[in-house]
C-alpha cells in the first residue's frame, strides 16, 4: 500500500505506522538499506507477518537520539 508522502518531507508528514519504502522518500537512504537496518535491529520495527513496519514515534525519538550522541568522540562519531 502506498502512502501520499512528499519526497523529502519530514518524519511528521508519515503514517503512524510506515514502511522502510515510505521513509526512504523522505531520508536519503535506500529502502533496501532501511529493510536491512530493521533486520539488524538498527532501527526500531516490528515484523507482521512478511511485513516490516516502522512505527512513527518510535522512528523520531530513535532520529532525536542519534543526532545527540553524534557529536560524541566516545561513540565513535565525529
Amino acid at each position: 500500500m502506498r502512502t501520499n508522502i512528499e519526497t523529502r518531507g519530514s518524519i511528521d508528514s508519515l503514517p503512524e505506522f510506515c514502511t522502510p519504502g515510505d521513509l526512504s522518500l523522505i531520508l536519503p537512504v535506500s529502502r533496501a538499506t532501511l529493510y536491512r537496518m530493521a533486520e539488524q535491529k538498527r532501527i526500531p520495527s516490528l515484523r507482521i507477518g512478511r511485513r516490516v513496519v516502522i512505527p512513527r514515534e518510535p522512528f523520531k525519538k530513535w532520529v532525536e537520539q542519534q543526532c545527540g550522541m553524534a557529536g560524541n568522540p566516545s561513540m565513535g562519531v565525529i
